[in-house]
């Protein structure tokens, strides 16, 4: 049974709304999705400019609070709901690997490719930021995979955390743009991807993409 909760979630379609869901649904809390898809007209309705003031998804209302930045909002999720304990040293690695996914691979690589390979008459056409940003991704890819190499289910060893869901979500992108991720790294993904919480929240996220 879901956790009755007053969270309405702001937008759809994309691997950080999906971080969003898969939170909310690792947690079982309730929530009403208000289904936002970004650069279409939805975005300049009043109500979600009001919590998104930069027009961006994805976007979460809980109560009185608003806020944005999918590692934000997971991070909020977690604090307030989850029941996990975690050491000083432990949520240091959670955030290492959260800043490393949100950072490294998400903004510097795989949202660069994103706006010039996928989104050329919007960003502009720019071969050569695109083919560095592949390169650069694999590269920390492969830093990630060499993490991997004890066995390990999870980044931080046998316990889930926030860290394999910002994680997950960009392996998940990757695969969209046809990146072959190491075999380690690979079988990770898979991991993740069979956990129930993440089918549910896929759903959830589900536009004309597929993640």
């Amino acid at each position: 049974m879901k956790v009755q909760a007053d969270i309405v979630v702001w937008g759809i379609g994309t691997p950080r709304t999906l971080r969003v869901y898969w939170t909310l649904d690792e947690l079982g809390l309730d929530y009403r999705t208000e289904r936002i898809v970004t650069r279409t007209a939805e975005m300049d309705r009043a109500e979600f400019i009001a919590v998104s003031p930069g027009k961006k998804i994805p976007a979460v209302q809980h109560g009185e609070i608003e806020l944005t930045e999918s590692g934000a909002i997971t991070r909020f999720l977690m604090d307030t709901y989850s029941t996990e304990q975690w050491s000083p040293a432990e949520r240091a690695q959670i955030d290492r690997w959260t800043f490393f996914a949100l950072m490294e691979i998400d903004a510097t690589s795989l949202y660069v490719i994103r706006r010039h390979e996928g989104l050329p008459n919007i960003y502009g056409n720019a071969p050569h930021a695109v083919s560095s940003s592949y390169e650069y991704a694999n590269r920390q890819i492969r830093v990630l995979d060499d993490a991997l190499k004890d066995g390990r289910s999870y980044v931080l060893g046998d316990r889930f955390s926030e860290a394999d869901i910002h994680l997950g979500t960009c392996l998940g992108w990757a695969g969209l743009l046809g990146m072959e991720l190491p075999d380690r790294t690979a079988a990770y993904k898979r991991g993740l991807q069979t956990r129930s919480a993440y089918k549910t929240a896929n759903v959830a996220n589900a536009s004309a993409t597929k993640l």
